[in-house]
C-alpha cells in the first residue's frame, strides 16, 4: 500500500513540475501578456477571444452549433458596431428548418468595443414535425408546439394533398392557404414566434421568415422539394422603400428551380384579405427587381414555364387578349378580384371601361405593380 502511494505521489510530483516547466518556457519564449491557456496543448484551437464584427458570421457559427442537433447556449463576443436591434436579424438568417434561436441576451460592457451576446438556441420544431409526417418518428413528449403543429399540418395534408397531385399544385394549394390564413405581422404574444412557422401555423401572424419556414415546411412534407433563401429586399410596406433582411423560398418543379415569395403575394392594408401570385415560381431576372442574394447560397432560375399566369395562359400582351381574358373571368367568376400578368401592356382607365358593360358591375378599382415586362395587373369588380 505504501508502494502504490509513493507511485501516486511521484506522478503527480511530475505533473507539476511539468506545468511549472511549461510555465517558465512560456514566459521566456512567448509575448508577454498571453495566458498560459494559450499554450497548453489541450487548449481548443480556435480562439476564444474572436470578436464576431457581422450578422453573417454571427449566423454561421449559430448553424455550425445547431446542426449537430442538440439544443444549447451559445455565448459569442460581438462587436458593438452590431446593434441590439442588428442582432435580431439573427432570427431571419439562421436555418429555421433545422434549428431556432429561443432568445438573445446582451451583456453590457464598460468603455469596450466589444460585448458577451448569449444565444440561446434549440432543435426546430419543424424539424420534429417533418421527422413524425415523413420518417414517422416520434416527437418527445415536452415538445408541446411541435405536436401542435403537427396536428396541423396533418389535417392539412390529409384534406388538401390528394394522390395524383402534380408539384405544381401542391405547391399552389400550400402558398394560397398560407398567404389566405396569415396576417404580416409581430406576434401579440411577444414570444418570437413570428420567425418561424408556428407563428404561421398556429397563430396565424407571422414576418417573412415564419412564411418561408411554414412554406418549406408543408412543401416538403408534400414531398415537392424546397429550400429558404436569405437575402435583402426593398420593403413594399415602407413609404421611404428601404432595404431590410428578407426570407423567400425556391421550389423544385419538375426538375426546374423557380423563386416564390409567399409573404409578398399576401397584400397588407385594411380589407386585403385577398390572395396575389406576383412572385409565385419567377426567375431571378424578375425577383433581382426588389430582391437581392448571394448567388452561391440558392439555385439558379432562369424559367418562368410554372409561373402561375403563365401556366394559366394570363400572361397577355394586347388589350383584346386583356378584354376577352376579364370578361370571361367574370361570367365565371362573378365580384371579386381579377388578377393577370401583362408583358408591355399599358393600362389606364379607358382601357378597362368595357368592364362597366358587364351585367351588374357596380364599380372598379384596378392597381399594376411590376416591371413592363412583367406587371401584375390586379381588378377588383364591385
Amino acid at each position: 500500500m505504501k508502494d502504490t502511494s509513493n507511485k501516486v505521489l511521484s506522478v503527480i510530483l511530475i505533473a507539476i513540475i511539468i506545468i511549472l516547466l511549461l510555465i517558465l518556457i512560456k514566459g521566456i519564449f512567448t509575448p508577454a501578456g498571453e495566458s498560459i491557456t494559450d499554450f497548453l496543448p489541450f487548449k481548443s484551437k480556435e480562439k476564444e477571444d474572436k470578436i464576431y464584427t457581422s450578422i453573417d458570421e454571427i449566423a454561421a457559427k449559430i448553424n455550425e452549433e445547431i446542426e449537430k442537433g442538440t439544443d444549447g447556449e451559445l455565448s459569442l463576443m460581438v462587436s458593438t458596431a452590431v446593434s441590439k436591434e442588428d442582432l435580431k436579424d439573427v432570427y431571419y438568417v439562421i436555418d429555421s428548418m433545422v434549428g431556432t434561436v429561443k432568445s438573445i441576451t446582451t451583456y453590457e460592457s464598460d468603455g469596450e468595443d466589444h460585448r458577451k451576446v448569449t444565444f440561446d438556441f434549440e432543435k426546430a420544431d419543424s424539424m420534429y414535425v417533418y421527422e413524425s409526417i415523413v420518417e414517422h418518428k416520434e416527437i418527445p413528449a415536452d415538445k408541446t408546439n411541435a405536436k401542435k403543429m403537427e396536428s396541423v399540418c396533418r389535417t392539412f395534408l390529409n384534406e388538401n394533398i390528394k394522390p395524383g397531385m402534380s408539384d405544381y399544385e401542391k405547391e399552389l394549394c400550400i402558398h394560397d392557404y398560407i398567404v389566405e390564413n396569415t396576417v404580416y405581422g409581430f406576434s401579440l404574444s411577444h414570444d418570437d414566434s413570428e420567425f418561424n412557422a408556428y407563428g404561421v401555423l398556429i397563430n396565424g401572424r407571422a414576418v417573412c421568415s415564419g412564411y418561408a419556414a411554414a412554406m418549406n415546411l408543408l412543401l416538403r412534407c408534400a414531398g415537392v422539394d424546397s429550400k429558404i433563401v436569405i437575402g435583402d429586399a426593398t420593403d413594399i410596406y415602407s413609404k421611404d422603400s428601404k432595404t431590410e433582411k428578407h426570407a423567400w423560398n425556391q421550389v423544385k418543379i419538375d426538375g426546374v428551380w423557380y423563386n416564390m415569395d409567399a409573404t409578398w403575394d399576401d397584400p397588407v392594408g385594411a380589407g386585403e384579405d385577398r390572395v396575389t401570385h406576383q412572385y409565385f415560381n419567377v426567375k431571378d431576372d424578375i425577383l433581382d427587381d426588389t430582391h437581392t442574394w448571394k448567388p452561391e447560397n440558392a439555385e439558379k432560375c432562369d424559367s418562368m414555364k410554372a409561373n402561375y399566369y403563365l401556366y394559366n395562359n394570363s400572361y397577355i400582351s394586347d388589350t383584346s387578349s386583356l378584354e376577352l381574358y376579364i370578361t370571361n373571368t367574370y361570367n365565371i367568376n362573378g365580384k371579386g378580384n381579377i388578377e393577370c400578368a401583362l408583358n408591355n401592356l399599358d393600362i389606364n382607365d379607358d382601357t378597362l371601361q368595357f368592364i362597366f358593360q358587364l351585367s351588374g358591375v357596380e364599380s372598379v378599382k384596378y392597381s399594376v405593380n411590376g416591371s413592363s415586362e412583367y406587371s401584375i395587373l390586379s381588378v377588383y369588380i364591385n
